[in-house]
């Protein structure tokens, strides 16, 4: 085959230099990784392994002697070119098996005077090369390529390195605000109000200024999550601090220590600025709360302690401004008390009451005593009230006025307050059994065991249990059972006379009752509060309130009952005034189980059913 021009050649003259053919060893430049070519009169002389390896012979030696066509068409072609000393161009050869590949040939004379001395020719595969070339372009291809993934990785990691630190230092804050706010309220917890405090106290100290803490309850919250459920509270109390946190200064701190419970640190608040504060909050809790469909209104019971005098640390002032907190529950609730020293004793009784208190069930020291209830028209007893009695190995006989506020603070009243009524229903059961037939139990209910939602459920377990009847029973509530919750207070009490309880408004016209909510209870009677029956005899005003209160209970249809009769004149202004039942020292003392029995015996209306 001849050899065929490149589509481009390229010609220039090398650098001359002069070349013996004896100093042509076909064997010394076959590591140059070229074919070499040595042609003398248009004939290959001799050329190198490389060459060919490019043709496909496997000896150099004998492809000369082989006459191959493509040396001679090598020889003929650059025979005729070298001209002007030397070429350079591509052409096309063919390979031993007739595949066709494009070579780069370049050629000098030997000795450019002397041309018949012959030519060297250096050849090279420019297939080959080109595909070295597309190799390393592959290769520095892949190379970029890498160096591109390399990148994004090293970005990716750059980015995951910035977004974990991002998310380690949203971490640290997330612990942060967790050990030094609460979770609910979002308002400091103890451990923060500790750190301020130490900064407020050694500030005061440094500046000789005031300081003042308040510790803030809220009154009858139990009641909340036990009628309404720990959802409702927990909204409630979102609002509460939020309420809170809107009266105090920027600088003050409200901080929630648990359940119900706040603190009030008031840095430069002296005892008119603290009081100031608190009546604030209570003006504040005077506007209901809208939770859901539920409108609640709470109010606090707040103690205030100073320093230095009342403490000279956090937890020193938060103690003393607790202790003056009970004190304020003592005193009525919805107020404040400011601590005084005197205060500290009261607490450390309340402290034993309630220790002492928990034991009393499992040690028997709890009893209960019976008063007689007597309808004055007839002088008949109809029911008798139980009544609660605590009488220590040690303490003696602690009064229910002193205790059961202290039942209701520790929440032992739930306990207490069942066992009172399987007593009272049992007694009553056995009197009944005994011949007393028509007899009435009253027992006092506290606000909250009224605001247990399974009170119902309780009461009719109980009923089943001693076998009386439903109507045997009067519940006696306090005014302030239906103040939170007038919705909720409703539909307890309508389970309640469904199942046949009677119920009544005990001490009536010391709390908070309103003839709406009279009208909306549906009440079966209202006690009137003795409070007002001890001075019939010679105050106007107290004669003028039970007259008004009888009037009201018979336009609205309820019975009335008397508390706290003792003379004659009280009985005598009170069958006046068309009071249907009463209670007092006049008729009976409170009397264990046995003497009531007797007492009743010794009745006429029980001597004929007898």
């Amino acid at each position: 085959m001849l050899p065929v021009p490149a589509p481009e050649s390229v010609q220039h003259e090398p650098e001359s230099f002069s070349l013996s053919l004896t100093e042509f060893q076909p064997s010394a430049p076959d590591g140059a990784g070229v074919g070499i070519v040595f042609i003398r009169h248009g004939r290959v002389v001799r050329c190198n392994q490389c060459f060919a390896a490019m043709l496909g012979h496997p000896d150099a030696q004998e492809l000369p002697a082989h006459g191959n066509l493509q040396l001679q068409a090598l020889a003929r072609e650059t025979s005729t070119q070298l001209g002007h000393g030397s070429h350079c161009a591509q052409m096309q050869l063919q390979r031993r098996n007739g595949s066709l590949f494009w070579a780069k040939v370049t050629g000098w004379l030997i000795h450019p005077e002397r041309p018949e001395e012959g030519s060297l020719w250096i050849i090279s595969d420019m297939d080959l090369q080109l595909r070295s070339q597309r190799a390393l372009s592959l290769a520095h291809e892949q190379l970029e390529q890498q160096v591109r993934d390399r990148t994004r990785e090293l970005s990716s990691t750059v980015e995951s390195l910035h977004r974990e630190i991002a998310e380690r230092k949203l971490d640290q804050e997330r612990i942060y605000w967790l050990a030094h706010y609460d979770a609910l309220t979002s308002l400091p917890n103890r451990t923060l109000l500790a750190e301020r405090s130490a900064l407020a106290i050694e500030h005061a100290r440094a500046a000789g200024t005031p300081l003042a803490v308040m510790f803030l309850d809220l009154d009858h919250f139990k009641h909340v999550n036990d009628s309404l459920g720990h959802r409702i509270g927990d909204a409630l109390l979102v609002e509460i601090a939020q309420r809170l946190r809107a009266v105090v200064r920027e600088r003050d701190t409200v901080a929630r220590i648990g359940g119900d419970e706040f603190v009030l640190l008031l840095p430069g608040a002296n005892a008119q600025g603290a009081a100031r504060v608190a009546g604030k909050l209570q003006e504040a809790s005077l506007q209901p709360y809208h939770i859901g469909r539920h409108e609640l209104t709470i109010a606090p019971s707040m103690g205030i302690a100073l320093y230095p005098g009342d403490g000279r640390d956090i937890d020193g002032l938060t103690q003393a401004a607790d202790t003056a907190m009970y004190q304020a529950k003592q005193a009525g609730r919805n107020t404040y008390c400011f601590y005084t020293p005197q205060m500290q004793a009261q607490s450390l009784r309340a402290l034993q009451l309630e220790n002492a208190l928990r034991r009393a069930l499992k040690r028997n020291q709890l009893y209960l005593h019976y008063q007689p209830q007597v309808t004055l028209s007839t002088g008949h007893v109809c029911s008798v009230e139980a009544l609660l009695r605590w009488e220590h190995p040690e303490l003696g006989l602690v009064s229910p006025g002193e205790f059961i506020p202290v039942a209701e603070a520790s929440g032992q009243i739930l306990q207490i307050g069942e066992w009172v009524l399987n007593q009272a229903l049992r007694q009553l059961g056995a009197w009944r059994k005994a011949g007393l037939h028509g007899l009435k139990m009253a027992v006092n209910l506290s606000a909250i065991q009224f605001h247990q939602q399974q009170l119902p459920e309780l009461i009719n377990r109980i009923l089943q249990e001693t076998q009386v009847p439903a109507d045997a029973l009067e519940l006696e509530l306090t005014e302030g059972v239906a103040v939170n919750d007038p919705h909720a207070a409703t539909l307890t009490m309508d389970r309640l006379r469904s199942q046949g309880v009677r119920l009544s408004m005990d001490d009536f016209g010391t709390g908070y009752s309103s003839l709406s909510q009279l009208k909306r209870f549906q009440i079966y009677k209202l006690k009137i509060d003795q409070s007002f029956i001890q001075d019939l005899d010679h105050d106007s005003n107290d004669r003028a309130i039970v007259s008004a209160i009888i009037r009201m209970a018979q336009a609205l249809g309820m019975q009335t009952t008397a508390e706290g009769v003792e003379t004659a004149a009280q009985l005598q202004f009170l069958r006046e005034q068309g009071c249907d039942e009463a209670q007092g020292y006049h008729f009976s003392r409170p009397l264990p189980p046995r003497e009531v029995e007797a007492f009743l015996r010794l009745r006429p209306e029980w001597q004929e059913q007898g």
